[in-house]
């Protein structure tokens, strides 16, 4: 077993599929318990950064406890989440729509940006299989 301390942006930087396994709850954050508190600390990281630019500044998001499992195609590595599925969809989902909303603004470049960490680059996804990582025998995946 490995126990290391990794940004989002080393997490979501790979090519790789997220497999939800069976045994784990459905989504279920919601916007006052789980997503308001998220939104505010995530707000208020990026003002420190913004005030000291050159200044590190870092937020403890939790635990997220990854099982390396066999690939489906062999293109990319897969990993069983067995504990962070509620923070790493909802980190998904937030890059995904504030990429949707760059794009629209017009702001191409840092879209892309943030859309390579939701979808898998189309030179590593087999035939028939999603961008997103859906994995054939696997329950979700994220």
């Amino acid at each position: 077993m490995e126990t290391r301390k990794r940004t989002p942006l080393e997490l979501f930087n790979l090519p790789q599929h997220f497999n939800i396994p069976l045994f784990q709850r459905p989504y279920v954050w919601e916007e006052e318990e789980q997503w308001a508190p998220l939104w505010q600390d995530i707000r208020r990281t990026v003002e420190n950064r913004m005030r000291t630019p050159f200044k590190p500044v870092s937020h403890f998001l939790g635990a997220v406890v990854l099982q390396a499992a066999e690939p489906a195609s062999g293109n990319m590595g897969v990993w069983n989440v067995v504990d962070g599925q509620q923070r790493l969809t909802t980190l998904q989902l937030l890059m995904d729509a504030t990429s949707a909303l760059l794009r629209d603004a017009g702001w191409d470049s840092p879209a892309q940006q943030l859309e390579g960490l939701t979808h898998n680059p189309s030179h590593y996804i087999a035939h028939g299989e999603s961008p997103l990582g859906q994995a054939p025998s696997s329950g979700v995946t994220v």
